[in-house]
């Protein structure tokens, strides 16, 4: 339903700077949160682009298990200071890594378990507005689609690597990963099936590293 209240705005592209006014709302409302924690905007921005259709953020703390919780307590702060138009949070439904190689084994889905929130929010009902003029039909405030996904730190370079894109990337990425390597990668983990083992990466880097492929940077993924 609200999806069809607010559908003129969220046909409407989203600018960088929009993106950005929203991003650093969130580090706003995460640093009160939970101190320490990061916010990262990801997608089609990350890649270097000017416009998108939605805001993709990842939030994580640098000590696994802290970023527990955090979700609520931000979309709570937020939804009481009028922030928010629409939102429904979807619980991690990540068990184990033992769950996950199974998973790995058997699945043809590229889908991730994080704990996320999808909501929209009213761009230009933040204190102080935003940079830039606001493009929403109300003439006042924008509705602009935006997903919060939290990640414990251990799989952050994962989620990152497959929030940023782009989807033509991740499929070439996953195939080069499962036939040339013989590993599986996703937004969780990389699996060596030959070993039997998951491998650790602290950053996106590392994952090419483990690949055996140079690094590309986001704004080189826009196959």
């Amino acid at each position: 339903m609200a999806g069809l209240l607010h559908y003129e705005d969220l046909s409407t592209p989203v600018t960088f700077s929009e993106a950005e006014a929203i991003g650093q709302l969130v580090r706003d409302v995460v640093e009160q949160c939970l101190p320490g924690a990061s916010v990262t905007l990801t997608g089609g921005f990350r890649r270097g682009k000017q416009s998108g259709h939605d805001v993709d953020l990842l939030l994580t703390h640098p000590v696994d298990g802290q970023e527990i919780g955090l979700l609520g307590k931000v979309i709570a702060q937020m939804d009481r200071q009028g922030f928010l138009l629409y939102h429904s949070i979807h619980r991690n439904t990540f068990q184990s890594f033992e769950d996950e190689a199974q998973e790995i084994r058997d699945s043809t889905t590229s889908m991730d378990h994080f704990e996320r929130c999808f909501s929209i929010f009213c761009l230009g009902c933040f204190p102080g507005g935003i940079p830039g003029s606001v493009s929403g039909t109300t003439g006042s405030w924008k509705a602009v689609r935006v997903d919060l996904v939290v990640t414990p730190c251990s799989q952050f370079p994962f989620a990152l690597l497959g929030w940023t894109g782009s989807q033509n990337f991740e499929r070439d990425l996953r195939r080069f990963s499962k036939h040339e390597k013989k590993m599986t990668l996703n937004s969780h983990a990389l699996y060596d099936k030959g070993k039997r083992t998951f491998l650790t990466a602290a950053s996106e880097e590392e994952i090419f590293n483990h690949l055996d492929l140079e690094y590309i940077p986001p704004e080189e993924r826009n196959a």
